[in-house]
């Protein structure tokens, strides 16, 4: 097994809005094993924006359509884990997710996300472009002639929407979008293939949908032609919700706030947070280097022309090292400096995920996050889903959606009822099934871990039914 002592972080900027990000190990010479991807950046500030709910249907584990409600329940229990926007409109904070391996946890946050990202990149899509994000469900072959949809439902400014669109991987086959101004909802546009609805500014909205193809959603093409009514609903896929799975993307963003710290509340955060999960860390300390043509050349290759066509005009390395504070054997103390390769993965994770938590706790965007609890402490899972269910350390109506294999989580201590959901695979026709622990009767005082342990809730391995029985 490799032992890697430096960790090189290639950053490089493509353009506005479009990073090149590599992890590259010291002591690793095969361009093979580097990892890479692609980043759309996004940096804008934003605030009361909420998720009330998603659906999805006909999408890779999902036949049957699939409901995420973070509409809260008549369940009375921790009211701060939920947050009043009026007399009419409560959401929830927080949502855990459980489900054996492979039972379509990771399928329904993939889902989420394909629907984000097609939102915020329908625009840069070519007239003949696939829509290489929907995949239909995947053990039903008259389910690959059907459409994918997704539908959301949330708030933003004030201000309720619900959008949703089914599309192939070819073209959109159908979408809508309407806006609580009052009790009732106002249609601003439903489309059915290239056949379009407006009930106000219709002929500016003819305009636009004549300039649109059959593979783009209308809400991203009325945007850029900056048609005012459909900008806040936009503004809340680019800037109010973001998922997060693979761990080189927390590292990405991470960085890019690192560098917009200039008040060093990021910087205080993540020495907090890293002090309350006792890990004996007193600073940390970024070290960025310019990369000249030729370390470009060598670390991109190939790759390299296609960044200079792009006209990158920004490349650096970064090097993370963290200082420990050590008590001497004559009792005095000295500093030691470590590189992060060389500190668990727990720290390195926690480390990158902390500026995230830190700008949805100041902005209120919602964030979803596969498998929050890897290599991390239970308690200290417990520890950040805290902040964002303490309504003092969550002012702005932060909300933090994952899915989890911590049973130590599993407990009305921590969360409500409905805040609890669980996903299920059917081993005879390989369907998902999405539900919620508030389906069950579960008296306030159960252990519901025991419960789900005995199989009372579904969604475990076979080998705990097995157990069960």
């Amino acid at each position: 097994m490799l032992q890697f002592s430096l960790i090189i972080y290639i950053n490089v900027l493509l353009s506005k809005n479009l990073r090149i990000f590599c992890i590259f190990y010291d002591n690793i010479v095969d361009l093979s094993q580097f990892r890479c991807m692609i980043i759309v950046l996004n940096d804008k500030e934003r605030g009361d924006y909420m998720l009330i709910q998603f659906s999805v249907e006909n999408f890779k584990s999902f036949k049957d359509k699939a409901t995420l409600s973070l509409v809260p329940s008549k369940d009375a229990s921790h009211p701060g884990n939920l947050t009043i926007l009026n007399k009419s409109e409560q959401v929830l904070n927080t949502v855990a997710i459980y489900g054996a391996n492979a039972a379509g946890k990771s399928n329904l946050f993939k889902a989420l996300t394909t629907a984000i990202m097609m939102v915020r990149t329908s625009s840069q899509l070519q007239k003949n472009d696939r829509l290489s994000g929907i995949v239909p469900f995947l053990f039903d072959k008259k389910m690959a002639a059907k459409p994918t949809s997704f539908e959301f439902v949330f708030i933003t400014d004030g201000i309720k929407y619900i959008y949703g669109f089914s599309a192939t991987q070819t073209e959109v086959v159908s979408e809508y979008l309407y806006a609580y101004y009052s009790a009732k909802p106002s249609t601003i546009f439903e489309r059915e293939g290239n056949e379009y609805n407006f009930t106000k500014d219709k002929r500016a909205l003819d305009q636009i949908a004549d300039k649109n193809t059959p593979n783009k959603l209308f809400l991203s093409t009325a945007t850029v032609w900056n048609y005012s009514r459909t900008e806040p609903a936009y503004s809340w896929f680019d800037k109010g919700i973001n998922s997060y799975s693979e761990l080189e993307h927390l590292h990405q963003i991470a960085f890019n706030l690192f560098e917009k710290d200039a008040d060093e509340k990021i910087h205080q955060f993540v020495i907090d947070l890293l002090r309350e999960s006792d890990i004996n860390i007193q600073d940390y300390l970024i070290k960025s280097e310019p990369m000249n043509e030729q370390d470009l050349m060598q670390i991109f290759g190939p790759l390299y022309q296609a960044a200079k066509d792009a006209k990158m005009h920004e490349g650096k390395k970064q090097n993370v090292f963290m200082d420990h504070l050590v008590t001497n054997d004559d009792g005095s103390t000295s500093v030691v400096h470590v590189s992060l390769a060389d500190e668990s993965r727990g720290t390195e994770n926690l480390f990158f995920l902390a500026p995230i938590l830190m700008k949805a706790l100041s902005t209120g965007e919602t964030v979803v996050i596969d498998e929050i609890e890897r290599s991390l402490h239970p308690l200290l899972v417990k520890h950040i889903i805290g902040y964002f269910n303490d309504p003092d350390l969550n002012p702005s109506n932060a909300q933090l959606i994952f899915n989890t294999h911590n049973l130590e989580l599993m407990s009305l201590d921590i969360f409500r009822r409905d805040q609890i959901y669980f996903v299920d695979k059917s081993g005879k026709t390989g369907a998902s099934e999405l539900y919620s622990l508030d389906e069950f009767s579960v008296r306030a005082e159960e252990n519901i871990k025991k419960g789900y342990l005995l199989g009372r809730f579904g969604a475990i391995p076979s080998i705990l039914e097995g157990y069960a029985k």
